[in-house]
């Protein structure tokens, strides 16, 4: 590879079979790259791509930015583990754990080697909670399902929840439903802007293991209507449970199991980790693999 000179890997991330995961075009040695050049290789790819360049700070390994073909993103879980695992496979990170620089603030990182290949962590930031939530009739609708496929209640609310960018929760009924959701984007993203989050991540619990579900993600104009494998959104959903108590809780690790992208022919498969002390969560992270692609 030339250091001198941008060089892009594909990656996908979070796959649970043939066509699944969530797509990573990771950008190395991209220091020379504009705003614009950036903007442009996410807008010519239609896909999240992450471009890591030198750190700015003194404590961070790398530097990474994330552009949706729309906008710049501040951070991005599964960009970021396709990122590290590209760098930890050419040698360019050493050891199990990093620091990375992002427009978010600095993010904790590590990983480590199985026989499913490199296995990484995204620590995320302290969950916020949100006050308030669109009506139920004003989900349904912009959903497409009628009221009573919600399963909103006072154990599992419509919620805002950010552990890096705030995500709405919104329970359905069951899979079946979860299947059938075919939002109006307009009437979803202004619900987005009116409280405040990046998109609705719809959940359905499995009926025999409360530590599993199926979620789907929408994004608030993003470029594309719907989102694979959404780490950031899992991470949230994982402190949700947590929280509401969907799931007997333990000190020290849970864990979540979040299937996405069933709907949408990319199955994916994600983990969200919760480390609870003292009945309080202390930590959240995402874990998952990168496999690389074929360049198209």
């Amino acid at each position: 590879m030339n250091k001198d000179m941008p060089t892009m890997i594909r990656t996908v991330v979070f796959s649970d079979g043939p066509g699944g995961g969530n797509p990573a075009p990771v950008f190395l040695y991209a220091d020379v790259m504009t705003d614009r050049d950036m903007q442009e290789a996410a807008a010519r790819l239609g896909e999240e791509a992450v471009f890591v360049l030198l750190p700015r700070r003194g404590d961070c390994a790398v530097r990474m930015r994330y552009f949706v073909p729309d906008h710049e993103l501040s951070i991005c879980a599964h960009d970021t583990i396709g990122a590290v695992t590209v760098l930890v496979e050419e040698g360019l990170l050493a050891g199990e754990e990093a620091v990375i620089e992002t427009e978010a603030g600095p993010v904790r990182v590590s990983w480590s080697v199985d026989g499913k290949g490199i296995l990484v962590r995204v620590a995320q930031f302290a969950p916020v909670f949100g006050t308030s939530a669109p009506e139920n009739a004003a989900l349904a609708e912009a959903l497409g399902i009628g009221m009573d496929q919600l399963a909103v209640s006072s154990d599992m609310p419509a919620e805002c929840v950010s552990t890096s960018r705030p995500k709405l929760m919104v329970p359905v009924r069951d899979r079946e439903t979860l299947d059938s959701l075919q939002p109006d984007s307009e009437k979803l993203w202004n619900l987005c802007d009116d409280c405040g989050c990046s998109g609705f991540y719809v959940y359905a619990r499995d009926p025999e293991r409360p530590d599993v579900c199926y979620a789907r993600q929408f994004p608030c104009r993003s470029g594309y209507p719907e989102d694979p494998a959404t780490g950031i959104a899992a991470s949230a959903l994982g402190a949700y449970w947590i929280r509401h108590g969907l799931m007997p809780v333990r000190e020290g690790r849970n864990c979540l199991h979040v299937y996405q992208g069933q709907a949408m022919g990319r199955p994916s498969y994600l983990e969200a980790e919760m480390l609870v002390r003292g009945g309080e969560i202390q930590e959240v992270s995402v874990c998952g693999y990168a496999q690389r692609e074929e360049q198209k």
